[in-house]
């Protein structure tokens, strides 16, 4: 290039800065920027955008660079920047083309450079642009969308710790062999770790986290390596979406001062499995879990009715049954319209040491015909209906939900939570002939459907007995308006409580 072509001037590249953006304005020869001014300005910016990768993700720096080599190549066809100016043109268009992958960038390259070999074929130029092979389309690099762990949280409890990995899009992940055998190595690609990430590192430490390291072992890499203590079977690792989220579960043996007493009628528990909390004697503490809540409205029927609004109503409404007619303390996952990550929702249950986990949505189904009430207890499905509306309840397409009903039941063999699936099932049965039982008293015809199994992920971790009751179809037009009114909303209300006081009746009496 010519070093000879050099120019500098605060005050005039600021005028040539405003100047180049007034695009389409007609301007008098005086106030145009000369060719040197034009070659100078484009050049400065080649140079600010090949030194910032961030900067040439984006199409609008690679034109930015590219307009003054174009506006100095029409205004002055004759000048002696002419030549560098086509050479600038050839690379620019063909690095934007490595990225943006536009057959007529490509082309702009080829042109630019074509130029320049006809106009000035015996020059150092010419002869460059053909040894780099500028006429050969250059090899398009594939830009992948940067993962970014945005935050970390955690939950520890007597027999397992949950830390969920909360991402800005799906992350491709693999476990790796770490030579610590009580560690686990997850390899995270084209992953890097966020500021508040950053910052909450030091927090993670608990008694069977002994440590949690991550890694950057590249620009592009992450490596999550926990070591834990006291482990028992093998970590669950789980990418969930809506939002993306990477949850993995750790489990151990609690200690016997940490178990409360079994129920008596719950089987022994196997050897070397980590145990939940076995159900109570005596109900104490309930939460209702509204689903769904602000950001996501859930199914929502032909005639505009939400279903977080219908569920949260009547989960307000069995809140102040149970605590009138039986004194049990409620505990509401959601008291508005507020959004509550499924994560939480459980875990919420968990850290209050609840006794009894219910759920309540409005079912929804492509035939507008389907209607009737369901009970839902965690299982492998009961049909593929049950899986769409698993799939459903928990934002996640039917293929994934498929994927996490192929691994539940390896998941409960090693909870050993065969009598907590057994305690749900009863509470499930109860609550079923309930509903029976109070819309006939109300005069309501409404089928009944039988009790079913499914991969509620809301359900998944719970350690108490818990359910998920889908009230009614908000698609069927019928019960969308039924489901509009205040009397049929108690209603449910009243067979959800029904079925609570009878479940609960059974457990004290037996103890």
């Amino acid at each position: 290039m010519r070093s000879s072509k050099r120019y500098s001037g605060t005050v005039t590249g600021l005028l040539l800065t405003i100047l180049l953006g007034l695009e389409g304005t007609s301007l008098p020869a005086y106030a145009r920027p000369n060719a040197q001014e034009l070659y100078e300005s484009g050049k400065n910016c080649q140079a600010q955008l090949f030194a910032s990768p961030k900067k040439q993700k984006y199409r609008i720096y690679w034109e930015r660079c590219i307009k003054p080599f174009d506006q100095l190549r029409m205004r002055y066809p004759k000048s002696s920047y002419l030549d560098d100016s086509l050479f600038h043109l050839g690379e620019l268009y063909g690095g934007l083309y490595r990225y943006s992958g536009n057959p007529k960038d490509l082309a702009l390259s080829k042109a630019s450079y074509q130029n320049l070999i006809k106009s000035y074929p015996n020059t150092q130029l010419a002869r460059q642009a053909q040894s780099l092979n500028a006429l050969t389309p250059p090899t398009r690099t594939v830009v992948k969308p940067q993962v970014v762990i945005e935050k970390i949280r955690h939950w520890t409890y007597p027999d397992y710790t949950r830390l969920v990995l909360d991402l800005n899009r799906p992350v491709q992940y693999r476990q790796a062999q770490d030579k610590d055998p009580a560690a686990l190595r997850l390899i995270l690609a084209d992953t890097q770790l966020g500021r508040q990430a950053q910052a909450q590192l030091p927090s993670l430490n608990t008694d069977l986290l002994r440590w949690v390291s991550f890694q950057s072992s590249s620009p592009t890499m992450v490596q999550v390596i926990i070591s834990m203590e006291g482990l028992v079977g093998p970590p669950k690792v789980a990418p969930l979406s809506n939002p993306d989220r990477l949850v993995i579960d750790l489990f151990r043996k609690p200690s016997v001062s940490n178990s409360p007493p079994l129920h008596k009628n719950a089987p022994s528990p196997p050897q070397g499995i980590a145990l939940a909390q076995p159900p109570p004697t005596i109900i104490q503490r309930i939460v209702i879990d509204p689903g769904h809540g602000g950001k996501d409205p859930g199914a929502i029927g032909r005639g505009g009715l939400m279903e977080k609004e219908v569920v949260l109503d009547i989960g307000r409404r069995l809140r102040n049954l149970i605590e009138e007619r039986l004194g049990k303390t409620v505990i509401m996952t959601r008291e508005k319209d507020t959004f509550i990550e499924l994560d939480d929702r459980t875990l919420l249950a968990n850290s209050k040491k609840a006794d009894l986990f219910i759920s309540i949505h409005a079912n929804a189904h492509p035939s507008r015909s389907t209607r009737g009430v369901e009970i839902y207890l965690l299982g492998l499905s009961s049909n593929r209906e049950a899986l769409a509306v698993a799939a459903r309840e928990n934002s996640v397409s039917l293929e994934s939900a498929g994927n996490l009903d192929r691994t539940l039941g390896q998941i409960l063999f090693d909870l050993g939570r065969d009598y907590k699936i057994n305690q749900s099932l009863e509470f499930a049965h109860t609550t079923r002939l309930s509903f029976g039982t109070i819309l006939r008293q109300y005069d309501y015809d409404v089928v009944s459907l039988d009790v079913k199994r499914a991969p509620f992920y809301v359900l998944l971790n719970s350690n108490m007995p818990s359910i998920l009751a889908e009230v009614s179809f908000i698609s069927n037009p019928k019960e969308e308006q039924l489901l509009r009114k205040d009397r049929y909303r108690q209603a449910m209300a009243e067979a959800l409580f029904e079925g609570l006081k009878r479940y609960i009746a059974s457990i004290e009496t037996t103890s």
